[in-house]
């Protein structure tokens, strides 16, 4: 990946949806710590976007209970609510995803290595984690479909 390339797209992105004086503000002098706050601020956002679903999940069942719809309408209800997408998710996950490239872009900025920047291990992990769980979908839906995942293109080793 082209480092200064791939540092200004982010910069540009980034200041479409923060101040200039914020986007700057992250690159001075001590900040060398700012990296795992920004990565703690993602995996909140992201476990918030999850008790949000349980909450409507326990309004809905609330619902059916006071309706006394009975026990199995009550879980319909609920995990309808919990699994049926909410607006707010996709706002949720971005802003998510934006704190975790804005902390990889200070940890580049500042020389760190990415195997040790939070953002970067956080959004790899779970990238992986995403990529692992659609492979076995597919494994258990039709296994023509595997072929959507092709093998990720790996580093060259040299030595012997």
């Amino acid at each position: 990946m082209a480092l200064d390339g791939w540092q200004e797209t982010v910069a540009g992105r980034a200041t479409d949806y923060i101040t200039d004086r914020t986007w700057h503000k992250l690159f001075t002098r001590g900040r060398s710590r700012l990296c795992g706050a920004l990565a703690e601020l993602a995996a909140e956002t992201l476990a918030t976007k999850t008790k949000m679903h349980n909450a409507v999940g326990s309004i809905a069942a609330w619902f059916a209970r006071r309706l006394r719809a009975g026990r199995l309408a009550e879980a319909v209800a609920r995990e309808l609510a919990e699994n049926l997408p909410l607006p707010l998710d996709a706002k949720f996950t971005a802003v998510a995803r934006g704190v975790q490239l804005t902390g990889i872009a200070v940890c580049l900025a500042n020389g760190r290595d990415l195997t040790e920047c939070p953002c970067f291990i956080d959004l790899a992990l779970n990238e992986t984690k995403e990529r692992v769980k659609q492979i076995l979908a597919a494994a258990v839906d039709d296994w023509v479909k595997l072929a959507n995942f092709p093998a990720l293109s790996r580093p060259e080793t040299t030595g012997g």
